[in-house]
């Protein structure tokens, strides 16, 4: 007996153990939580409401592409490309409220020259150029009721002025729409000019308007710049009442000459690339001028100037060192300056022919002779 196992413990071993496998396989596995469902569109949508939108990009206007500050040479000729300029709250010295409008002055040559006042009395005839049956007058209107209506669309105030201007008319910008006319066919091109004080805002108007009227016209640049322009009656403020006032930046121009075929055929065969030229300089130089630089709409006063050599010095026709010699100046002669620019003057010499021409500044001296009495009227 003591020899033989029990086989009793063994059976109820084996009975727990089958019991326990038992139980597992039917409770199973604990179960992993489900992954969320996806999101509605609803949920999308709701979602992207509180977000924070992307800028919509900028539309040019009128369907052409805004400018570069400086302009391209490739500028559209449908539609002005220039944006419309900032307000400021004190364009000039005159004192402006906060919020006004900028105002252009957009004068027609020659247009009712027979209403002009008693003292511009003697140009009440000038009736401008005429050619291939065009009159200049007729001509510069039609380019500046087009010019005022592309600068009303940009948000400006825009006087459209016949010949007579109104008393110290003060505005932000000044232009005198005018067309050429030669004896010969042959002269061509456009050219502008400022008064003869040129204020740093007048040149850089010109400046501006040279590059844009250039390229939207493709017009070849006259740089013959004839006394008539600079002494033009409009600009005359010193010795008339029914000019611009001082501090108005003031450009005239010649569109080109109606005289020419070539010309004719742009002046007048796409006015709209004349006047989209005018518009655009007038325009970028709003954008581009510092409203607040009051000195810069200031014109200046000049000395009259004499030669620091005893060789005297030469007149050129460009401010340049290798520019054409228009005159050589004497030691004893004197010059009148009425602008300065990059280390050089324009004016022209006393008592010498109408040539206006650049001198070295560094070439001269000041003196205390009197200034030249102003040059007569004109009308360009």
């Amino acid at each position: 007996m003591s020899g033989r196992v029990s086989r009793k413990p063994m059976l109820i071993a084996l009975l727990a153990i089958a019991m326990g496998v038992l139980a597992l396989l039917i409770s199973g596995p604990t179960p992993v939580a489900a992954p969320p469902a996806p999101p509605t569109k609803v949920a999308l949508a709701a979602a992207r409401t509180s977000d924070t939108p992307a800028p919509a990009p900028t539309t040019a206007p009128s369907a052409t592409a805004a400018p570069s500050p400086t302009p391209a040479p490739d500028l559209p000729r449908a539609t002005p490309t220039a944006l419309p300029p900032t307000p400021s709250g004190v364009p000039t010295p005159t004192p402006r409220l906060a919020g006004t409008m900028l105002r252009v002055g957009i004068q027609v040559g020659h247009w009712k020259s027979s209403e002009l006042p008693d003292e511009l009395a003697r140009l009440r005839s000038s009736s401008g150029a005429f050619a291939g049956g065009y009159h200049e007058a007729d001509v510069n209107l039609e380019i500046a009721k087009r010019v005022v209506a592309l600068l009303e669309s940009r948000g400006l105030a825009v006087d459209l002025l016949p010949a007579t201007i109104p008393p110290g008319y003060d505005a932000d910008a000044f232009v005198a729409i005018h067309a050429d006319g030669s004896s010969s066919g042959n002269s061509r091109g456009f050219k502008l000019a400022t008064p003869w004080r040129t204020s740093r805002a007048s040149q850089m108007l010109l400046d501006l308007l040279t590059t844009a009227y250039s390229n939207a016209t493709g017009l070849p640049q006259d740089g013959a710049i004839t006394f008539n322009m600079r002494g033009y009656y409009a600009f005359n403020n010193r010795r008339r009442e029914h000019a611009i006032a001082k501090t108005t930046p003031a450009v005239i121009i010649e569109m080109g000459f109606l005289t020419s075929a070539a010309d004719r055929a742009v002046i007048i065969g796409q006015p709209d690339n004349v006047a989209i030229g005018i518009a655009n300089g007038i325009i970028r130089y709003l954008n581009e001028r510092d409203p607040n630089d009051g000195a810069a709409l200031l014109p200046p006063d000049f000395k009259t100037q004499r030669p620091i050599s005893t060789d005297g010095l030469d007149v050129r026709s460009a401010p340049r060192d290798n520019a054409q010699v228009l005159r050589h100046v004497d030691s004893d002669g004197r010059l009148f300056v009425f602008q300065e620019r990059d280390g050089w003057y324009q004016g022209f010499v006393r008592g010498g022919s109408r040539i206006l021409g650049w001198f070295r500044k560094d070439q001269v001296t000041e003196t205390n002779d009197p200034l030249p009495t102003p040059p007569p009227l004109t009308d360009s």
